[in-house]
């Protein structure tokens, strides 16, 4: 599978069949989870590993009529196994602080000027 320079989401046209998407996963739990929702909203799927130069990557063939469907689940899925930008909860409340001190100087700014 082609991953090109910058991948930013995770489904793709299916490279034979017109009338699928190929959504893929990096990770065997997310894979796995993506399944079981699919499975449980009875929704036909195909299913495939490959082999790229990051690891492994676990393929699901779905048809274009289910995929609004397909969409929140996947966004559930990714939702769920997403990891936080700033996991340092250091760093979260330095960041915030920095803001709020922007805000705070921006506001007194504006009412001296008055």
């Amino acid at each position: 599978m082609n991953e090109g320079f910058l991948q930013v989401t995770n489904h793709k046209e299916h490279p034979t069949n017109k009338a699928y998407k190929v959504f893929f996963f990096y990770t065997k739990q997310e894979s796995l989870y993506f399944k079981s929702l699919l499975e449980e909203s009875q929704i036909f799927f195909e299913q495939g590993n490959d082999q790229t130069k990051k690891g492994n990557i676990y393929l699901f063939g779905i048809r274009k009529t289910d995929l609004t469907k397909v969409s929140k689940i996947n966004y559930e899925t990714l939702g769920k196994f997403r990891k936080p930008i700033f996991a340092n909860k250091k760093l979260q409340f330095f960041i915030l602080g920095l803001g709020l001190f922007i805000l705070l100087i921006t506001l007194i700014s504006y009412i001296v000027s008055q």
